[in-house]
């Protein structure tokens, strides 16, 4: 879809809600359009949908994300909220869905502590278990099934073993459903938002029922993937008996999250969209590190003994 008369059309749907002259800044366009609709603190959320047939979807989605958003501030969790200064939507454009979304001008924050960063998703992960909406069951792990099914097609020895992985993974995952639990799906540290009053979660597009711990693996998937077994916010997550009670849990939930990441970025790249030098850096450590994990929490020593 033409981005410009996209643009166009947004304008035309809020000016009937009584927003007008303004000035629109794209401030982002993979997974959906964000528009700063200046000279409004509000930013237009758009759904980039492929076919009518998920337009249904989408509206879903989208109504679940303002549902969530605002669950989550009513239990004190920090989150990008809702517009309170026009009706949030969905509202209907040129065949896709949008809501609007405060806006939070760009402020330069440290990057939070492990001791921080655990905190913030812990608190997370407690409130949206308190969530009662309807939420889909592995939602946000249905994409990777289907990305494992495309990249079955691939002659790299290295994928198809790590298919042979997911495939133990994906069994399990839905042989034991009644034990998922509401989850943020997606609670990395790039769907963290700086601003004036700190670290805010947002992008709400993925909440699933998925696995104890699932949250928390999303948090530290990719850190440890990167890092290692002594990258600093998973030695303390893991460490704290209070948060990881159930090490092989947390350890399932990790070697999920990692597959999901790999697969999906893979998936992704080879479709032309995404950025094949780091999709194949992550299959490269991937199996590895997930080796690892098993042997680590199989073990019950302190993790600041290593």
């Amino acid at each position: 879809m033409n981005i410009d008369k996209l643009i166009s059309r947004v304008l035309s749907v809020v000016e009937t809600i009584g927003l007008s002259e303004i000035t629109p800044q794209v401030l982002g366009n993979g997974g959906n359009l964000i528009i700063h609709l200046a000279p409004y603190p509000i930013v237009a959320r758009l759904a980039n949908i492929v076919s009518k047939d998920e337009a249904g979807q989408a509206y879903k989605r989208l109504h679940r994300e303002l549902h969530v958003a605002r669950h989550l501030h009513f239990k004190n969790v920090p989150v990008l909220l809702p517009t309170e200064l026009t009706d949030a939507g969905p509202y209907i454009v040129d065949g896709t869905w949008m809501t609007l979304w405060t806006y939070v001008p760009p402020v330069q924050l440290q990057r939070p502590t492990p001791g921080e960063a655990v905190k913030l998703v812990d608190d997370l992960s407690k409130a949206m278990k308190d969530f009662v909406g309807e939420l889909p069951a592995l939602g946000v792990w249905e994409r990777t099934a289907q990305s494992a099914e495309r990249l079955m097609r691939s002659s790299d020895k290295r994928i198809h073993s790590l298919l042979t992985l997911f495939h133990k993974v994906d069994k399990q995952m839905r042989l034991e459903t009644r034990f998922l639990i509401p989850c943020h799906g997606d609670a990395h540290a790039r769907n963290l938002v700086p601003s004036s009053a700190g670290w805010l979660w947002t992008d709400f597009e993925d909440v699933s029922l998925m696995p104890l711990y699932w949250d928390q693996a999303s948090y530290v998937g990719n850190l440890l993937l990167f890092n290692g077994l002594d990258e600093p916010t998973f030695r303390y997550m893991l460490s704290n008996t209070d948060i990881i009670v159930d090490r092989k849990a947390f350890g399932f939930a990790l070697t999920a999250r990692i597959l999901m990441s790999t697969l999906g970025n893979l998936d992704y790249a080879v479709k032309g969209y995404g950025d094949m030098k780091f999709a194949d850096q992550q299959l490269e450590l991937a199996e590895h590190v997930i080796s690892e994990i098993g042997q680590v929490v199989g073990n019950n020593r302190d993790m600041n003994s290593r």
